[in-house]
């Protein structure tokens, strides 16, 4: 992978329904931030994740159905690129987009924009899918991830960006 300031780190499916995104906006605290000022790099995955979980409650994969359909999906691949440091209550957004993607596998991709529209940071994450009660990789894609990719493809998450 090579570092990208568009924040589309995968290669788009032909045909393909288009990225599932969800935006949050945030600020940052003061238990973020390092004495200077600016906000820790550890942080920027928490923030990551907060448009994540919000995405996926929208989408049919929350945590609680993940646990529902005795699913995990580990994080197998995390990358992170930094561009501008943010800083003490600095207001920014967190996009989390879904390019569709065949196959038993999650990729997320990630974009900090300052108000202003200014990149801070971009990432990725892949995602595998392990069997709760068995503890075995699935080969196929899990029912939960079937039946979301079948209403993205009916158009219902349209309406989240």
């Amino acid at each position: 992978m090579t570092r990208r300031n568009d924040g589309k780190y995968f290669e788009r499916v032909q045909g393909a329904p288009l990225p599932v995104s969800f935006t949050i906006k945030r600020r940052a605290a003061f238990s973020e931030v390092d004495v200077m000022g600016i906000v820790w790099y550890g942080r920027y995955s928490l923030y990551f994740e907060e448009a994540s979980q919000e995405l996926g409650r929208r989408c049919g994969l929350s945590y609680q159905d993940f646990y529902t359909a005795n699913l995990r999906a580990p994080i197998v691949q995390f990358h992170v690129d930094y561009y501008q440091s943010l800083h003490l209550d600095e207001e920014f957004v967190v996009k989390a987009s879904v390019p569709w993607a065949e196959g038993a596998k999650l990729l997320t991709e990630y974009k900090i924009n300052r108000l202003d529209g200014t990149l801070a940071a971009a990432a990725y994450t892949v995602q595998m899918f392990i069997d709760s009660r068995t503890e075995e990789l699935y080969i196929a894609t899990p029912d939960l991830i079937e039946k979301m990719r079948q209403r993205w493809q009916a158009g219902e998450f349209k309406c989240l960006e």
